[in-house]
């Protein structure tokens, strides 16, 4: 572990120098299963897509079910490449009823006779003072068709590609989670293509529902190795609507990040030892009864030399406690 760790930051300190000041957007995504583009012989609901839309992945390559016809398909609903900082800005979609606080993109964008949000990538500091958040890709310019009966972008990773790793989760009522009577639906699994899948980690473990349904996900697999490591491995990650960690879903009251009150636009935070509030819905320019269906984080050279510098304070500390053991 430690010789790793020593080894992406000497990685991380020769590169950041000369990193551009903004990578580049090349996004990958999914659509949901009453998206019109989706046509169940070549485009599925669980293929990680492209520009065009194209597949860019098969499903069935990542373990997926793709029978659309059969009605024995999966619906890929978070997508991260594992080499996603945790920072802000935010990069988030919509499902097709959330509407957005007053004066904020998607607000404007799910108005009556536009109704176009669900298709659209937003971006948002998620600032708890200006509350707001602004277009930042036209499903237009994905090929997605747009309307309230137009394409729903399900999953979201702008700018980075499987090296090897994919790591995704499938919503609550695909065929691999016995259409909604399962609970695998909280589980973030790892895929390196060819038809295999395994879990990397189940929100079981942090004291979430059992069918809770994870329903968007940015990922930091330090060592991009497909196996979580606790307390090295950050995530952060949102509930679906019909979650019973979610108010949603409780009828209880809204509160923030408080289990069985949290809203399916809260986003929360975990290294997969504990977990709590990253960003509130409010705070995206959301209401708290929308629903968040994707998100992503897009590094910056600050951010990654603060990444460089926390894994070299990882190493220092773990050096620290081999020589007291």
């Amino acid at each position: 572990m430690k010789h790793l760790l020593c080894k992406a930051f000497v990685l991380l300190v020769v590169t950041v120098p000369f990193a551009t000041p903004a990578v580049a957007i090349d996004p990958k995504f999914s659509i949901d299963p009453a998206s019109p583009s989706i046509d169940g012989l070549d485009i599925t609901p669980d293929d990680v897509l492209e520009k065009g839309p194209a597949v860019y992945t098969q499903g069935r390559d990542l373990g997926l079910k793709d029978d659309f016809f059969a009605g024995a398909f999966d619906v890929l609903n978070a997508l991260s490449y594992g080499k996603d900082p945790i920072t802000k800005p935010l990069y988030f979609s919509v499902d097709r009823v959330a509407v957005g606080l007053p004066g904020t993109a998607v607000y404007a964008q799910a108005a009556p006779g536009v109704e176009e949000a669900a298709g659209d990538v937003f971006k948002t500091w998620a600032s708890p003072i200006q509350r707001t958040n602004v277009l930042f890709i036209d499903e237009t310019e994905l090929g997605l068709i747009p309307g309230f009966f137009g394409d729903d972008l399900d999953a979201l990773d702008l700018d980075q590609q499987p090296t090897p790793w994919t790591y995704y989760a499938f919503d609550s009522l695909s065929f691999s989670n016995d259409f909604g009577f399962g609970t695998r639906a909280n589980d973030i699994y790892a895929s390196l293509g060819q038809g295999d899948q395994k879990i990397y980690f189940d929100l079981e473990a942090l004291g979430f529902d059992p069918f809770d349904d994870l329903d968007a996900l940015v990922l930091l697999d330090v060592l991009n190795n497909g196996i979580v490591n606790p307390g090295v491995d950050q995530a952060l990650f949102s509930l679906s609507t019909f979650s019973p960690s979610t108010f949603t879903y409780s009828g209880l009251n809204y509160l923030p990040g408080v289990l069985e009150h949290m809203s399916p636009s809260d986003i929360l935070w975990t290294d997969f030892r504990e977990w709590r509030l990253f960003a509130a819905a409010e705070n995206l320019g959301l209401h708290a009864d929308d629903e968040l269906n994707a998100l992503d984080t897009v590094p910056e050279p600050a951010s990654l030399a603060l990444f460089g510098i926390g894994l070299w304070g990882l190493v220092r500390l773990r050096q620290r406690k081999v020589r007291d053991a």
